[in-house]
């Protein structure tokens, strides 16, 4: 298998060894010099861009009441220049696509906010990075690093992605078309064709693709994407190859407490202070039932 670490050292990235994990729950996103695994981190916010997580309670509409895990959503934006652009993603080493793609899901929800002046095709794509550090194969041409790109407007939610409605993507090697940012035998396609799905790039791809390590999945908006809202959740990829790989995200706001411990001591100090006996007693077990709500306690 090719290690995570190649590619890393390409980057200036350090890798670690693989793990797979439940649900994970993300309330941040790391610096773009991150180098751990499984940590969600701003792998490419320009000038112009922000990656935030935000809580939609109160929101309304469609945003709130049919987000795929409440309460809150990872929230991608662009101003109005052309350089803007907003991408996180995840590290990890998540398989070889020989091995992976014939049984490879990988899935998330999106929501595309109206705006004056947007870019009306553009929506939250989602994007695979490959990296072989061995390029062995000629047809390769000495490039073995590529990003495969999934975009809304080109596949069932084209050619204008929906506004403000929560749309559900899921992928598998025969369903969803990609394009390539070039290399294991192509040049970048800059947005525009050759689009294929993950199949057609491995049989058309120089030998060195399938034997590549699929390092990165990232979420974004890139750049001529203007005026960009964006939000997305309940990321996952999964695919039963050797032990198998099952992971799956839900963006959440961080939480206002830290600890139970701080959010009770907290809630009596806010809300039971000058109360007395029988009062007192009464309030400090209502905060207590607060925090247990607030933690998830039962």
């Amino acid at each position: 298998m090719i290690k995570l670490r190649h590619f890393l050292l390409v980057v200036s990235l350090l890798a670690f060894a693989s793990t797979s994990f439940a649900q994970t729950t993300v309330t941040s996103f790391a610096p773009s010099s991150n180098t751990d695994l499984g940590v969600w981190y701003e792998n490419d916010v320009r000038t112009g861009g922000t990656a935030s997580i935000a809580d939609l309670v109160g929101q309304g509409g469609d945003l709130e009441n049919n987000q795929p895990i409440p309460v809150g959503a990872a929230k991608i934006t662009t101003d109005l220049t052309n350089s803007a652009k907003a991408e996180v993603g995840v590290l990890n080493e998540y398989g070889q696509p020989t091995n992976i793609f014939s049984t490879l899901n990988v899935a998330y929800s999106y929501h595309k906010a109206t705006n004056a002046g947007q870019n009306l095709s553009a929506a939250p794509s989602i994007k695979l990075t490959f990296f072989n550090s061995v390029c062995d194969d000629v047809a390769s041409s000495g490039d073995c690093f590529a990003t495969l790109v999934y975009e809304p407007y080109l596949n069932d939610d084209g050619p204008t992605p929906t506004l403000d409605t929560w749309t559900t993507v899921n992928i598998d090697q025969n369903t969803g078309v990609f394009w390539t940012t070039g290399g294991f035998g192509f040049g970048n396609s800059g947005g525009g064709p050759p689009y294929k799905t993950l199949a057609e790039w491995l049989s058309e791809s120089s030998s060195d693709f399938g034997d590549a390590e699929l390092v990165r999945v990232s979420i974004g908006v890139g750049s001529y994407n203007q005026g960009q809202i964006g939000y997305f959740d309940d990321v996952s990829i999964s695919h039963s190859s050797g032990d198998g790989f099952s992971e799956s995200y839900d963006f959440e706001p961080p939480p206002e407490f830290e600890t139970l411990g701080e959010c009770v001591s907290t809630l009596i100090a806010d809300n039971c202070t000058g109360l007395k006996g029988r009062d007192r007693a009464t309030c400090n077990h209502e905060q207590q039932l607060a925090c247990f709500d607030i933690f998830d306690i039962k």
